[in-house]
């Protein structure tokens, strides 16, 4: 067979094994992308969970202080009441200090109350914020979902296409380079091939020998001795 059509076959062979390299790697790459716009949208949610939970903590520590606020009040109404049923001025003068304390106390609660309802009020200021991330990162992995599900079903056919065009062309093989070819496609796929590059192998520039350049050159498939890679004429070269 000659030259040029060995070189053309093999180059044909390669560029078909690229692309469908290429068309599977993109195949792989749509699962991949819409798994982390699912994570994405895991994570929104978890952090406006965690929104939801601060503003229930908070809720929950300012109604306990109201609570004790309550307490504190009802206290010092019953001390209040005991002030004019009080026989001695020892007793008057403690219970007006028991007062006093109490009253001090109160005030400390209202104060820790107003800042715990002012830490609600701060905390649900961010929750708009947390809820527009989460709709945001549901609408960007719907609509990954869709481009992966269009583009799987379109690159899917482009394999098959390619596929057959492959089969066509592996029967144009002689069989003495066809058994090298299948042993190099089967342990590097796409990367069992590569052009000569001037003398030296077009995917790892490995120098060869004058004697494979000359087989080259007669119509043969030669083996890189680094790579493994068999090596065909380039377009500039198949023609000279």
């Amino acid at each position: 067979m000659a030259t040029a059509v060995i070189s053309e076959i093999m180059r044909t062979l390669h560029r078909i094994h690229t692309q469908l390299s290429d068309l599977r790697s993109r195949i792989v790459a749509g699962p991949r992308q819409v798994a982390a716009h699912t994570a994405q949208v895991e994570a929104a949610e978890a952090a406006r969970t965690g929104v939801q939970e601060d503003v229930k903590k908070a809720k929950m520590a300012a109604d306990q202080k109201q609570l004790q606020l309550k307490t504190s009040e009802a206290k010092i109404r019953d001390l209040d009441a005991k002030l004019n049923a009080c026989k001695t001025n020892r007793e008057y003068q403690t219970l007006t200090e028991q007062i006093a304390a109490d009253k001090m106390a109160t005030k400390v609660l209202e104060d820790e109350i107003l800042e715990a309802l002012d830490r609600i009020d701060a905390i649900k200021k961010t929750l708009p914020t947390a809820e527009t991330a989460v709709e945001a990162a549901r609408k960007l992995l719907g609509e990954a979902k869709t481009r992966v599900a269009t583009e799987g079903t379109h690159l899917e056919a482009e394999v098959q296409r390619l596929r057959g065009e492959l089969e066509a062309t592996e029967r144009e093989l002689p069989a003495d380079i066809r058994d090298l070819y299948d042993r190099a496609v089967k342990q590097k796929g796409a990367e069992g091939m590569a052009p000569l590059d001037g003398e030296s192998c077009g995917g790892c520039y490995h120098q060869i020998t004058g004697n494979m350049h000359s087989e080259l050159l007669v119509g043969k498939v030669v083996m890189c001795r680094s790579c493994g890679r068999l090596l065909y004429l380039p377009e500039r070269t198949s023609s000279g």
